[in-house]
């Protein structure tokens, strides 16, 4: 319990320290510190539509078979679900959408075919639930998000393992790398 308390104060320290830095960056843009300095601003439509097309293109890219149901317009059905119903920040699914970029690239790299057509859907939930649990102090509990997406407990459960050890428990990220990624999908 104490580990955790300990663990939760200092990503809120990282968090600070993490929208300190990117302020002084000089290669952060105007979208990137309103970002980091509002850290209540949900997402507009057209930077939904962004992330969509940038996580349709991924998942189209890394798991075979997925095009014919992971579509921007699908993407941008889900993000448009999350923001209203989790309220996610445009930080905080972009950073979900950072876990889900490194989860392909680590199943890429270890060679694991853990993640296909008939779990990405429920990958994709699981990348968002250890997002924010890495990112907030409260958050919505697995039985909100079984319920939210009418999902079994016990698999949401279990694929929230698989996702944290098939990116060897590491979620956090550097200033540096953030910054590229946000480039990266932003095209900034």
């Amino acid at each position: 319990m104490e580990k955790n308390r300990n663990r939760k104060m200092n990503s809120i320290k990282d968090a600070s320290f993490h929208r300190r830095n990117i302020k002084k960056s000089s290669t952060s843009s105007n979208h990137l510190l309103e970002i980091m300095q509002e850290s209540s601003q949900l997402p507009t439509d057209e930077q939904i539509t962004v992330l969509a097309n940038f996580m349709s293109q991924i998942v189209q890219a890394c798991v075979e078979g997925s095009s014919e149901f992971m579509t921007p317009t699908t993407a941008n059905v889900f993000f448009q679900f999350i923001r209203h119903h989790a309220r996610l920040t445009l930080g905080e699914m972009l950073s979900a959408i950072h876990v889900l970029v490194t989860v392909l690239r680590k199943c890429q790299e270890k060679n694991d075919n853990t993640l296909g057509v008939d779990n990405i859907g429920t990958a994709l939930v699981c990348i968002f639930i250890v997002s924010l649990k890495f990112l907030r102090d409260i958050q919505n509990h697995n039985p909100w998000w079984a319920e939210t997406f009418k999902m079994n407990l016990e698999t949401i459960n279990e694929s929230e393992i698989i996702i944290l050890q098939l990116m060897d428990w590491k979620l956090w990220t550097s200033d540096k790398n953030f910054i590229h990624f946000y480039s990266r999908v932003f095209k900034v």
